[in-house]
């Protein structure tokens, strides 16, 4: 891949990148039109970026909005956030292709402050600061005090490093390199795999600007909570048996999982005692609670897709 990128390029002339945003959404009438309403009110040359919703076959009144806005209405019936991302992705023109989803809101600077991380050559991604709505219940409450899909976080690790595509954004020259988004992943396991594809098969960098901020909701009931820790199992069930040549799964880290599993219920129970005699709030309760359940779901969802494919891992 050539250093001087038509990005690099485009920019020496004067003109801004064409950015394109891809937002995927299944049944989300309450709230996609918040979402492209962020997207069009973003500060940037309306002739320099284009918005790809793309309707992942749903049921409710989710097309009818969109098509109520000024963007590119793309209907994908097979159902995945992967597939669909990868129909924006293929139907899109511009120089940057940037990810959001259709529970989030893009703050006016989002498109600027992403292209302004494309400045130097090597960067072949950016992603940005993810920060929560206003939390209201206490799924939402716990999930903002763990700065859930911070980029800081996921970042920062040492095995499979990644951002999520709730605030994301690539050169169009990585897809060439890289390939699209692994269909086959779970929901939880395909920003993680891209990622490892992007550093291992560009050697370029992932920039973090934590300016290009967008607001994410978070999931507000437990089941719902649940529900997304669940697939997130599932992603990573399926990331070790894809990557099973660098990250076995052996018995010892069943052990240490489930010794995790088993210290989340003593914790909550101490939480509860402390609550009852009057040295522990609601929120540490709260906490405790959704940690358990967090973890729960985890090993479900991990369990359940690698018998499914197969394995046994738990």
């Amino acid at each position: 891949m050539s250093g001087e990128s038509t990005l690099r390029r485009r920019t020496e002339d004067g003109g801004p990148p064409l950015v394109s945003i891809v937002v995927p959404v299944l049944n989300g009438e309450d709230h996609i039109g918040q979402c492209i309403q962020s997207l069009l009110n973003a500060e940037y040359d309306p002739d320099r970026r284009e918005i790809l919703v793309v309707d992942n076959g749903s049921t409710d009144r989710t097309a009818e909005v969109i098509q109520s806005f000024p963007v590119h209405y793309l209907h994908e019936a097979r159902r995945g956030p992967s597939i669909a991302r990868n129909h924006g992705i293929l139907a899109s023109r511009g120089e940057i292709v940037a990810f959001t989803d259709a529970d989030c809101l893009a703050t006016k600077a989002w498109i600027k402050e992403i292209v302004s991380g494309f400045t130097a050559p090597d960067v072949g991604g950016v992603a940005g600061g993810i920060l929560p709505f206003p939390p209201r219940t206490p799924a939402e409450r716990y999930a903002a005090r763990i700065r859930h899909l911070s980029p800081e976080r996921y970042l920062a690790r040492e095995i499979f490093p990644f951002a999520v595509t709730a605030n994301l954004a690539f050169r169009r020259e990585v897809f060439d390199v890289v390939g699209l988004l692994d269909i086959d992943s779970p929901r939880g396991g395909e920003s993680t795999d891209f990622c490892t594809r992007f550093f291992r098969s560009t050697g370029m960098r992932l920039q973090l600007v934590e300016r290009a901020v967008v607001f994410h909701r978070h999931r507000s009931s437990t089941k719902e909570f649940f529900l997304q820790q669940w697939g997130y199992g599932r992603g990573h069930a399926y990331l070790y048996i894809k990557y099973e040549d660098e990250i076995p799964w052996t018995w010892r880290k069943t052990f240490l999982a489930y010794a995790d599993l088993g210290g989340a219920i003593l914790e909550v129970a101490r939480a509860g005692g402390r609550y009852a005699v009057g040295r522990a709030g609601l929120e540490d309760v709260e906490f405790g609670w959704f940690e358990l359940v967090r973890k729960v779901a985890i090993r479900l969802g991990f369990a359940r897709e690698s018998f499914a494919r197969g394995r046994f891992c738990l």
